[in-house]
């Protein structure tokens, strides 16, 4: 089932289940986890919404074939306590339903100048602010559609 809003419209046009961690997480730290298509993979990405643009390494986005072009511009992005230098561009990704449709998105990505330790993030500026989604944890389904 998806999920509507008061008046009856459609909220989410997909969903998908998610992961309670990222799987090369060894100490299972409670995330959310979901599959993202990007080029021609699928790769796993930690929702971050207090976070920025799709981050992504560049070894990731090379396995999937994206063309990335010319840099829209550099930039400095500081999480977990450490700062990054890279480029930013726009990409195509799309969140793949298990039921309804899936969803593809123009998003900005970041990509590091050095090798990027942690997972792939979705973070809401550049990315996720472009999408309406819901979680039910007590299904661990991410419901998404696209943003009004």
């Amino acid at each position: 089932m998806l999920l509507f809003d008061a008046a009856g419209d459609l909220f989410a046009s997909g969903a998908f289940p998610y992961l309670d961690h990222h799987p090369n997480d060894e100490i299972k730290t409670a995330r959310i986890v979901v599959k993202v298509g990007l080029g021609n993979i699928e790769t796993d990405a930690v929702v971050d919404t207090g976070g920025v643009f799709f981050i992504c390494d560049a070894d990731v986005l090379a396995l999937s074939g994206c063309e990335l072009g010319t840099p829209l511009e550099k930039h400095r992005v500081n999480t977990r306590g450490y700062n990054f230098g890279g480029n930013l561009y726009r990409v195509s990704i799309t969140l793949i339903a298990q039921r309804g449709e899936s969803l593809p998105l123009e998003v900005t990505v970041f990509v590091p100048d050095d090798p990027w330790p942690f997972p792939s993030f979705l973070g809401l500026q550049g990315c996720l602010e472009f999408v309406r989604f819901a979680v039910d944890p007590g299904t661990n389904t991410f419901y998404f559609g696209a943003s009004a």
